[in-house]
């Protein structure tokens, strides 16, 4: 939403074509458009209502910092607005790029367990050339009586294939079970 810098609705891309997500097989998609996210940027919709928006989950509680380099590399057109966005806090940053890059980093943004991080790009006025760069990075400091332990997420390095379901662990008895079948009891019958 323009008019309060939030997101109003957040709806995964639907299509993976092995270097990005898109509205569907075909790009411009008929009913997204231009919409595509890749490992380094991507592309926004063809109209506010289709921005593309990179969107992190805080798994714990704890401070974190961003950092990351918008660029709209391109003399055509009007350029792109980017914006960061948190569930918590609101507008973060925004930053109106056309042929040319803006640093995008903040430091010791509270974050709790389930708090959402979007980095949110649209078109500016018009759609014309609005391929963009910004893969940010989001280190997490933990906070916990005993321990600090960090993390960090690359949105270049860790970008992938949609998420495959894990194997149902096994239950308790199901791991005894296992075991008693290792034994060398079991295996070496005199």
């Amino acid at each position: 939403d323009v008019a309060t810098n939030g997101i109003e609705s957040f709806t995964p891309l639907p299509h993976y074509n092995g270097e990005a997500y898109q509205g569907g097989e075909k790009w411009p998609d008929d009913t997204l458009g231009w919409v595509q996210l890749t490992a380094m940027g991507g592309h926004p919709g063809n109209t506010h209502d289709h921005a593309v928006i990179r969107r992190w989950t805080a798994p714990v509680t704890g401070t974190i910092d961003i950092s990351g380099r918008i660029a709209h590399e391109r003399t055509e057109g009007d350029g792109v607005m980017a914006r960061i966005i948190s569930s918590r806090h609101g507008l973060l940053g925004a930053w109106s790029v056309h042929n040319n890059q803006a640093d995008a980093n903040f430091y010791s943004i509270a974050v709790e367990a389930g708090d959402v991080i979007d980095f949110e790009v649209d078109i500016k006025v018009g759609l014309s050339h609005d391929t963009f760069n910004w893969s940010p990075v989001i280190s997490l400091n933990q906070n916990n009586e005993t321990t600090v332990e960090p993390r960090s997420w690359d949105a270049k390095a860790e970008f992938a294939a949609p998420y495959e379901a894990l194997p149902i662990p096994l239950t308790p008895w199901e791991k005894y079970a296992q075991v008693l079948l290792a034994s060398n009891e079991f295996l070496y019958v005199d």
